[in-house]
C-alpha cells in the first residue's frame, strides 16, 4: 500500500485528535507529544525507541505513550506499517473520569495485546472518520478511553528513573521562555551554569532529547495550535521561529507525520 496519512480534529471534541496512516518509508525523528498517544496497529510492524528503550509493535497490538515521552518510529519490516492513533490532552482522562484525583499514568508501558481495547479503538476511529458530529461519535470515543483505563494507574507523575538536575531545569525553563527565538549553546550553558558539553550530556540524559530538538518540539506543538486556530502555514512558520514555510513543513512532517497544510485542513 502507498503511503497515506489522514488527520482528524473532530468538531465538538476539544482535546481529541486522530491519525490514520500507512507508512512504508517515513521515519519519525526523536520527539514527544504533550498528549497521550494511544495507537492500534493494523498492518506490518513498527520499531521505535521510547525513553532509551527499544520497542516493536506488530499487527493486532496496541501501544500507549504518556505525555512528553520521547520516541521515534521507523518501519520494522519492508512493507512498513499501518496504524490508527488517538491523541488525548492529559486533562481529558481526569475530566472524563469525573473524579478529583491526580492525573493517571501508564500502568503497562508501551506495547501490549488487548482485543477489547483494539475493538473499541477501531470503532472510535470509524466513528471519527465517518459519523457526523453527535452522540454516536462522541460515545464511541468515550468508550475507547474507558476501555483504556485498565492500562492506567493513579498518579501523581514522578520522574521515570531519573533524578532531576537543577541546571537542566534552568535550561528547560529558558528554552520554554525563548521557544521561538534563536538560542545558542553558549547562552544556554551560561543560564544553566554548566559547561556546554556537560549541559548537553545531562540534558539528553534527563529529557531524552538534546536542547535543540527539545526547542523544535516546543515550536512544532505551538505550530499545531496555531494551525488548528486557522492561521496560514506561512504565518505560522514566522511566528514559531522557523526560517520559512519550507523549514516548517520539513520539521512538522518529521514530527507529526503530515504536512502543516494538510493538518490545517483536517
Amino acid at each position: 500500500m502507498a503511503e497515506a496519512v489522514h488527520w482528524y480534529r473532530p468538531e465538538g471534541l476539544d482535546g481529541v485528535e486522530a491519525l490514520h496512516a500507512n507508512f512504508e518509508r517515513h521515519a519519525y525523528r526523536p520527539h514527544s507529544h504533550p498528549t497521550w498517544t494511544i495507537a492500534v496497529m493494523e498492518r506490518g510492524a513498527a520499531a521505535f525507541q521510547v525513553d532509551a528503550r527499544q520497542e516493536r509493535a506488530t499487527d493486532g497490538e496496541c501501544f500507549v505513550l504518556e505525555p512528553e515521552a520521547v520516541h521515534t518510529g521507523v518501519p520494522a519490516v519492508p512493507e512498513g506499517w499501518a496504524y490508527k492513533v488517538l491523541y488525548l490532552e492529559p486533562e481529558l482522562l481526569s475530566a472524563w473520569d469525573e473524579r478529583d484525583a491526580a492525573a493517571p499514568r501508564a500502568a503497562r508501558w508501551v506495547v501490549f495485546s488487548d482485543p477489547t481495547l483494539r475493538a473499541a479503538m477501531l470503532a472510535a476511529h470509524r466513528a471519527l472518520a465517518h459519523a457526523p458530529a453527535g452522540l454516536e461519535r462522541d460515545e464511541a470515543v468515550l468508550h475507547a478511553v474507558d476501555t483504556l483505563k485498565p492500562h492506567l494507574r493513579p498518579g501523581p507523575q514522578t520522574p521515570r528513573d531519573r533524578v532531576e538536575h537543577a541546571a537542566v531545569r534552568r535550561a528547560i525553563a529558558h528554552l520554554r521562555e525563548q521557544w521561538d527565538q534563536p538560542v545558542s549553546l553558549a547562552e544556554l550553558s551560561k543560564v544553566a551554569a554548566l559547561s556546554r558539553f556537560e549541559l548537553v550530556r545531562r540534558f539528553r540524559a534527563q529529557v531524552g532529547l538534546p536542547p535543540h530538538a527539545f526547542q523544535l518540539d516546543l515550536r512544532v506543538n505551538r505550530a499545531r495550535a496555531l494551525l488548528s486556530a486557522g492561521r496560514a502555514p506561512a504565518e505560522v512558520a514566522l511566528s514559531c521561529g522557523f526560517a520559512d514555510q519550507a523549514h516548517l513543513t520539513r520539521t512538522f512532517r518529521r514530527h507529526v507525520g503530515i504536512t502543516p497544510a494538510r493538518y490545517a485542513a483536517a
